[in-house]
């Protein structure tokens, strides 16, 4: 069920997908590091993927204050898993880019500005993802290290993908046509790719189109005990081995198209 505030027509820059589930711990943070940004022009989705701790109410608190109520759009449904959660949340997306949060992760304040101001870059190739670095954090807040990964040159992007993932999924922002030409009724990420959803998804963009990473830390990324990463490793840890397989199956594709 959709619970839309927004009232205004206007299309935002940006529609921002946020998946939760059981999140009451740091999701208050990650809302405000999103609300707080220095560019205001975007739509906030919530996807309340059958929560059963007090995250709705946290959510409700910030969709009911007059200051949020036309960012915010909330989806409540029945538990379903994050791939659906994206999907859904997507699927009502009127921004021109989508933009992915975690909703225990927390985005540096001008995170969006810097994004935008390269995907909106004039006279330059059209860009369809656009990630960062990110500052890992633990469980309270505390810096404990970085994820570096490959920056600008869209050609090592290409060739990194063939051995792992080169996005940090909740800094990306990816124009949504783009999105939308990879995918077909709605399944922007695929459900046989379980924990690895993000990865598949790019094998399906960066051999077409141009895919960059800032060399900039605009995400603190947390790690926790509760990730689904942590505690499905094994499961991933084969997913992606699947993917690298179909990535180099595209790349192949990709020198004779």
């Amino acid at each position: 069920m959709l619970n839309e505030n927004i009232q205004n027509k206007k299309v935002p820059t940006i529609s921002v997908i946020m998946p939760v589930y059981n999140a009451e711990k740091y999701l208050q943070e990650s809302l405000e590091s999103i609300l707080k940004q220095s560019f205001q022009d975007f739509e906030l989705i919530i996807i309340n993927d059958g929560s059963k701790d007090n995250s709705l109410n946290i959510i409700n608190i910030y969709s009911e204050n007059p200051e949020y109520q036309n960012k915010i759009k909330i989806i409540n449904q029945k538990n379903t898993g994050v791939i659906q959660a994206l999907n859904n949340g997507i699927k009502i997306a009127k921004g021109k880019y989508i933009a992915r949060m975690d909703a225990d992760d927390i985005a540096i304040f001008n995170r969006f500005e810097k994004q935008i101001e390269v995907l909106e870059k004039e006279n330059q190739e059209k860009i369809a993802i656009c990630g960062s670095l990110a500052i890992i954090i633990n469980e309270n807040g505390k810096e404990i290290s970085e994820m570096n990964y490959p920056k600008t040159n869209w050609f090592k992007n290409k060739l990194y993908i063939i051995r792992r993932n080169p996005f940090i999924h909740p800094s990306v922002i990816i124009r949504k046509d783009i999105l939308e030409k990879v995918s077909h009724n709605n399944n922007y990420y695929k459900k046989n790719y379980k924990y690895v959803e993000d990865y598949e998804l790019w094998t399906r963009i960066i051999f077409k189109y141009k895919a960059i990473n800032l060399p900039e830390y605009l995400l603190k990324y947390r790690v926790h005990t509760q990730q689904e990463t942590r505690k499905y490793n094994l499961q991933m840890r084969i997913n992606g081995i699947l993917v690298r397989f179909l990535a180099i199956g595209r790349w192949a594709l990709s020198l004779f198209s």
